[in-house]
C-alpha cells in the first residue's frame, strides 16, 4: 500500500465535507442573483440536481466516518468514490451555471463567472491533495461559461473570458505548488515516524538476538503483572543462565559465544507462547515472564527449555558446541522486581547443585487480614 496515497485520501475526507454545504450555500446565493433575469424553471432545475449531487457527497462522507477505513485496499477503495460524487458535482457547476447564466446582460454574466471563480478558488484549498483531481475540478467548473464567453459577440464578455483563462492558468501552476508542497510534508512525516518506529526498536530490542532488552522488559513487564495481580492470578518468573559461559568465550572466542547466545535465544523464544515475555537480561543471562502461570506450571516450561538446549548443539564452524543453561523459577505477586530477585535466588541455587537444571522458589504471599 501507498501509505502517502492513504494520507492524501484521508486528508480528503476530513477536510472537505464543509466544502459540500459552502457549495450548496453558493448555488443558492448565484440562484438569488440571477433570479430576476434568468429562465427561473432552469434556475429551480439546476438547483434541484445540485442539491442531488450534494446528498450524494454526504451519503459518501457519512458511509466513510461510519466505516472508519483503516491501512489498506480497503482505505485506497474510497478514492473512486470521492473523486467521481466530486467530478458530478463540479460538472454540475460549471454546464448548469452557464446554461442558467442569462445571456443578454453582462452584469449578470460577470456575477455568474465571479461565483465560478470563487467555487475555483475553493477548490484549489480543498481538493490540491490530488493534484489530477484539482486540476479536472477547475477545468468543469469554469471551462463551460469561459467558453461561451469567447464564443459571444459582446467584446467585453471575450475580455472576461481572457480573465478567466488567465485565473484558471495561473491555478493550474499553483495547483502543481500546492500539491509538490504536500507530498514533501507528507514524505517527510513518513520519514519522521519511520526513523522514530527504528529508534524505538533500537532502543528496545537486544542488537544481538532480537529479544526485548532489559528497559524494555521492565516496561512491558509491568502491565502483565498487573493485571495478574489485580485478577488474583498467578505470575512466573523464570531465570536462566547458561552454564560456564565465560569458558566458550575464552576458548572458543567471542563470535562463537556470540552464535551460542543468538541459538539459545532462538530455543528459548521457541517455547513460549504469545502472551509469555522473553529478555536478554544481560551477558549469557535471560528472564522470562509467564502471565497466568503457577509455579508449577513454569517449573514444566523451565525444564523443556534446560532440556531442549542441551539437546540442540550450536552449531559451529568447527563442530557443533554443547551448551547446558541453569534455571531458576519464582512465583509471586508482590512486584516485578521482586519476583525477578526471587528466581535469580533460585538460579543461584540451581548453580550450587552442579547446574544443568531447575530450581524452584516461590515468593512469600503476603497473609491475608483476619475479620475481627
Amino acid at each position: 500500500m501507498d501509505p502517502i496515497r492513504a494520507d492524501r485520501i484521508r486528508l480528503l475526507y476530513a477536510s472537505s465535507f464543509p466544502a459540500v454545504f459552502m457549495s450548496l450555500a453558493a448555488g443558492a446565493i448565484l440562484a438569488a442573483l440571477l433570479w430576476p433575469a434568468a429562465d427561473r424553471a432552469a434556475v429551480v432545475a439546476w438547483l434541484a440536481l445540485l442539491a442531488a449531487a450534494s446528498a450524494a457527497r454526504v451519503v459518501l462522507f457519512t458511509t466513510y466516518r461510519a466505516r472508519a477505513p483503516k491501512e489498506g485496499p480497503g482505505l485506497l477503495a474510497w478514492e473512486k468514490p470521492y473523486a467521481w460524487t466530486l467530478l458530478a458535482s463540479s460538472a454540475t457547476w460549471g454546464v448548469g451555471a452557464a446554461w442558467i447564466m442569462p445571456k443578454g446582460s453582462l452584469l449578470h454574466q460577470a456575477l455568474t463567472i465571479f461565483v465560478l471563480v470563487g467555487m475555483a478558488g475553493a477548490a484549489l484549498a480543498a481538493y490540491s491533495a490530488i493534484r489530477n483531481l484539482v486540476v479536472a475540478t477547475l477545468v468543469l467548473v469554469l471551462a463551460p461559461a469561459t467558453l461561451w464567453l469567447f464564443a459571444s459577440p459582446d467584446v467585453h464578455a471575450n475580455l472576461v473570458g481572457v480573465g478567466v483563462l488567465l485565473f484558471l492558468l495561473s491555478s493550474f501552476r499553483a495547483s502543481r505548488v500546492i500539491s509538490d508542497t504536500l507530498q514533501q510534508n507528507f514524505q517527510l512525516t513518513h520519514a519522521l515516524r519511520e526513523a522514530a518506529a527504528s529508534a524505538e526498536h533500537i532502543a528496545s530490542t537486544d542488537a544481538l538476538t532480537g529479544l526485548a532488552n532489559r528497559r524494555s522488559f521492565e516496561e512491558r513487564g509491568e502491565a502483565p503483572f498487573q493485571f495478574c495481580q489485580r485478577n488474583a492470578l498467578p505470575i512466573a518468573a523464570v531465570v536462566i543462565d547458561l552454564d560456564h559461559f565465560k569458558q566458550i568465550n575464552d576458548t572458543r572466542g567471542h563470535a562463537v559465544g556470540d552464535e551460542a547466545i543468538r541459538h539459545c535465544a532462538k530455543l528459548i523464544q521457541s517455547g513460549l507462547r504469545r502472551s509469555d515475555l522473553c529478555c536478554r537480561w544481560g551477558g549469557d543471562e535471560f528472564v522470562v515472564l509467564l502471565p497466568g502461570t503457577s509455579l508449577a506450571q513454569a517449573e514444566v516450561v523451565a525444564e523443556d527449555i534446560r532440556a531442549t538446549i542441551e539437546q540442540t548443539p550450536v552449531p559451529t564452524g568447527e563442530g557443533p558446541l554443547r551448551v547446558t543453561a541453569s534455571l531458576g523459577v519464582a512465583e509471586g505477586r508482590d512486584t516485578l522486581e521482586a519476583l525477578i530477585h526471587q528466581a535469580d535466588l533460585a538460579l543461584y541455587r540451581a548453580k550450587r547443585e552442579g547446574r544443568n537444571r531447575v530450581a524452584c522458589d516461590a515468593v512469600p504471599q503476603p497473609a491475608e487480614a483476619v475479620p475481627a
